[in-house]
């Protein structure tokens, strides 16, 4: 679900994010292309992660699949850190397998749904890390992961950071129930960020930890005008709003006021959507006051600019990722930058949730040795990887090991992933596209909200009963 700011996309991952997410949905988050750190520590003597144990012992050979991977360690041309590539990973995967023979190909994110393919289809690869099981069950591609699960007592969903990152799947079979097709590997969630010190210039009291929209658009007014201190243009608020991220936007607002997410079906015409609800059109409206607080162009993504940076002139900032907060841990702006919750629906949840899974392939040549693979990366020191070359968020706390104690930055961050949401089918393609083009017209063209939604919503319905007449399986 984060593009629109001036930051480096490496530590903002998601995968693809918070929306080339576990779904599929389409790009929230800024494409990973590997980790950085400040030196390497894949040479560290003890690699061994609480809930995996290293296996020296099993040979054979794993071709492993990484969306949004670069191939080899280079440094950054644009900050200079070190961005860890697929170079790094084999040492690590080597560290606890030396006698397994490992060749990882990395693809961009641009139509990695057909490169993925192409390399299953092939016979290149036994597991993939991908942004989109969905599609990967859904094309026959990838393996269910039931009997594994059952079996192996290293793995357990008590090993997660949250139960929302396993306990609901986006893959059901023909009669509606879940398939574990795939496991987490990283994870994303969102928060609502503000700038301290412009709160303090206007003498407004920060956000609540656990605030309301009530507050943040009481705030948001509050802090639209002339800077006291410096004497420029503030801007209350700011979120990304462009293309499909409005409908990410909408979203978590809708489920604050107990809108139906919907329900996913075994394929997209299957997803119960409802995008007509009353809250979501609440929700629609809610969006829409906030505009008189937003920088002139943001409809279009302008006007968020001089975020992170010195001159910073917006005053809070809606649905960014929880790994933003090691950006601003980088930048040394902890103490200018802070960030709370999105406020909770009915449920407990709130937020966006987003992420990348690993999955065994469906013509994986060593099934065993690629389960283990899968395990490693999504509760082993897979999740040190990612975690200490800051290449994105773990879902395993314990995958870091009995040492690692997260400081009071992480634990803010961790807080978010708890509470993320769960996928909607309100995310997918068809419906999100048309959510998209109706809160254009809402806040372009001043169309009531319940008469743009029930249009989209009427589109969804037509679109799916287009799909399900040509499915010579439907």
């Amino acid at each position: 679900m984060h593009r629109s700011m001036h930051r480096s996309p490496l530590l903002i991952a998601l995968a693809a994010a918070l929306a080339l997410s576990a779904a599929g949905c389409g790009g929230t988050a800024a494409e990973p292309r590997g980790g950085r750190a400040h030196d390497s520590l894949a040479d560290k003597p003890e690699r061994t992660s609480t809930p995996v144990k290293a296996k020296p012992e099993l040979k054979g050979k794993i071709r492993i699949g990484f969306v949004g991977l670069n191939d080899q360690t280079a440094p950054d041309p644009l900050m200079g850190d070190t961005v860890y590539g697929a170079d790094e990973l084999k040492k690590r995967l080597k560290l606890d397998y030396p006698n397994i023979d490992f060749e990882v190909v990395t693809y961009p994110y641009k139509d990695h749904q057909a490169k993925v393919k192409a390399l299953i289809e092939s016979r290149q690869i036994d597991v993939s890390v991908e942004s989109d099981s969905k599609f990967m069950w859904n094309q026959g591609l990838s393996e269910d992961l039931s009997p594994w699960l059952e079996k192996d007592k290293e793995w357990s969903k008590d090993h997660y950071v949250s139960p929302s990152l396993f306990t609901g799947p986006l893959e059901v079979d023909k009669t509606g129930q879940p398939v574990n097709n795939a496991l987490p590997i990283a994870v994303d969630a969102s928060g609502i960020y503000y700038d301290k010190k412009l709160f303090q210039d206007f003498g407004v009291p920060f956000i609540s930890d656990h605030p309301t929209w009530d507050e943040i658009a009481d705030k948001a007014k509050r802090l639209t005008g002339i800077n006291p201190v410096t004497g420029e243009t503030c801007y209350g608020v700011f979120m990304r709003i462009p293309s499909d991220h409005v409908g990410y936007n909408v979203s978590i607002i809708a489920n604050t006021f107990g809108a139906d997410m919907g329900r996913m079906g075994y394929k997209e015409y299957l997803n119960r959507v409802s995008l007509n609800s009353e809250g979501m059109v609440k929700a629609a409206n809610y969006l829409k006051s906030l505009m008189p607080f937003a920088p002139p162009g943001m409809i279009q993504g302008q006007g968020g600019e001089k975020w992170s940076t010195p001159r910073n002139n917006i005053a809070i900032y809606i649905n960014l990722p929880a790994i933003q907060m090691q950006k601003f841990r980088s930048l040394k702006l902890t103490d200018r930058y802070d960030v709370a919750m999105i406020p909770q629906g009915l449920d407990g949840s709130g937020g966006f949730l987003g992420g990348i899974r690993v999955q065994m392939v469906k013509n994986a040549q060593a099934k065993e040795l690629a389960w283990e693979i899968v395990k490693w990366m999504s509760v082993g020191n897979g999740q040190r990887f990612l975690w200490e070359t800051k290449t994105m968020m773990p879902v395993s706390l314990k995958a870091l090991g009995p040492d690692y104690k997260p400081d009071a930055l992480d634990e803010k961050m961790f807080s978010m992933v708890g509470q993320a949401q769960r996928m909607s089918p309100i995310w997918f393609t068809t419906a999100k596209f048309a959510l998209t083009r109706a809160m254009e017209k809402v806040l372009l063209k001043d169309t009531p909200a319940q008469e743009a939604l029930n249009q989209a919503q009427q589109e969804v319905d037509s679109e799916f009963a287009k799909m399900k007449s040509v499915d010579p399986k439907g």
